[in-house]
């Protein structure tokens, strides 16, 4: 599986300082049951060692976060220096039910390439989902 990252960075001006920020941000750490975007100036202060009950914090906080150079299935989420979070964790979410299924479908199939199948795709991982859907309700 592809490793979810971000970079977020932010400059603010506060005192008379310039500061800017900048931070890798693990995104599959995020990912949680919530489904929630997680607080990204929060993440971004505490890389850069910035209190969250400081004026400083609270300047941070309006400031816009710009994100870019993501990997994995973040790459689709990051355009023109915003983040789509609900994006993302449906794209993560798709990833991963789909490497759930090659690793069983792959010892049946062979090395078959079924992201030429759509249809085949499709109903292996409704298969899969619906499994997943009464494993949990069970």
């Amino acid at each position: 599986m592809n490793h979810n990252t971000v970079r977020a960075r932010l400059s603010l001006s506060f005192k008379g300082e310039t500061r800017e920020l900048d931070t890798l941000i693990d995104l599959d750490r995020c990912l949680g049951e919530s489904g929630e975007a997680p607080d990204f100036h929060r993440l971004l202060a505490q890389a850069a060692g910035i209190d969250p009950y400081s004026y400083l914090y609270e300047s941070l906080e309006s400031h816009e976060i710009a994100f870019s150079d993501a990997t994995g299935a973040a790459v689709q989420s990051c355009r023109d220096g915003g983040f789509d979070w609900a994006q993302f964790a449906q794209d993560a979410r798709e990833e991963r039910d789909w490497q759930a299924v090659r690793a069983v479908t792959e010892p049946l199939l062979g090395a078959r390439d079924l992201d030429a199948e759509p249809a085949l795709k499709a109903a292996l991982l409704a298969v899969y989902r619906a499994g997943q859907a009464r494993g949990a309700a069970g």
